[in-house]
């Protein structure tokens, strides 16, 4: 069983980007021991670090060592898998990733991704690549949508939208409707009650914690309406995407 990355980015802020990072770094801890790794682009602490605070790895981008420690610490993930000839139970000591890109480094990036070679490394490495791109209604966020899609040949890519967010408000100009792409959401995230959304995003909340059990004073509405959520975002990922 190898390595999942998730990689969560997205050109627009407040798209729900840290709390989608958040579900995947919780469905890792449940699938391996001492899971995941997170790495955390936003240096100004607001991102996925405010919950994960001891697991998550600040990485500022602008540095070439902290280049160096994302990328290479996800490829050394194969060769630890190598080290212990890929028995049963190797699973326990290798790690999954989480990624919660910064939208003021999505450019920075995929400029790295695209020039070290990454994909083509992840896949002789047999790392699974799932790269979850939050969009916003836009003509701007849809061609960087496009943009970044067209960069991904062997990773798995999630057009997702946040149903949140404002829905669907963008209605292009007559000079404007040869120049949207016609994207494919692979991933709807459902709209949360407010309270229920206030609750998930206090620091305090673990998703991990609720699957197993845990959270026994919520009331029914609530736990279905999580339940819900989750099982959305976990039966489209799993299903084959196209890249």
């Amino acid at each position: 069983m190898g390595s999942i990355v998730h990689i969560i980015c997205s050109d627009t802020a407040r798209t729900g980007k840290t709390l989608l990072a958040r579900v995947f770094a919780d469905l890792s801890s449940l699938r391996r021991e001492d899971n995941p790794v997170i790495f955390d682009t936003d240096i100004s602490g607001n991102g996925i670090v405010t919950y994960f605070p001891k697991k998550t790895r600040m990485i500022d981008l602008s540095k070439v060592a902290d280049q160096v420690t994302l990328f290479d610490t996800m490829m050394e993930a194969h060769e630890k898998r190598v080290a212990t000839g890929d028995q049963i139970g190797d699973a326990a000591r290798v790690p999954d990733f989480v990624v919660d890109v910064a939208t003021s480094d999505l450019t920075r990036f995929f400029d790295m991704y695209r020039d070290i070679g990454f994909e083509k490394g992840a896949e002789e490495a047999h790392l699974d690549v799932r790269i979850y791109y939050m969009i916003s209604w836009t003509l701007k966020s849809l061609q960087r949508t496009e943009q970044i899609q067209n960069l991904i040949n062997n990773s798995r890519f999630f057009a997702v939208r946040n149903m949140a967010v404002e829905a669907f408000p963008f209605t292009p100009q007559p000079h404007e409707a040869d120049l949207v792409p016609d994207i494919n959401i692979s991933l709807f995230l459902n709209a949360l009650s407010t309270s229920v959304f206030g609750m998930i995003n206090e620091k305090s909340f673990s998703f991990a914690r609720f699957i197993s059990g845990e959270y026994k004073s919520l009331l029914r509405p609530e736990k279905a309406e999580i339940w819900e959520f989750l099982e959305e975002i976990h039966n489209r990922t799993n299903q084959q995407a196209v890249c």
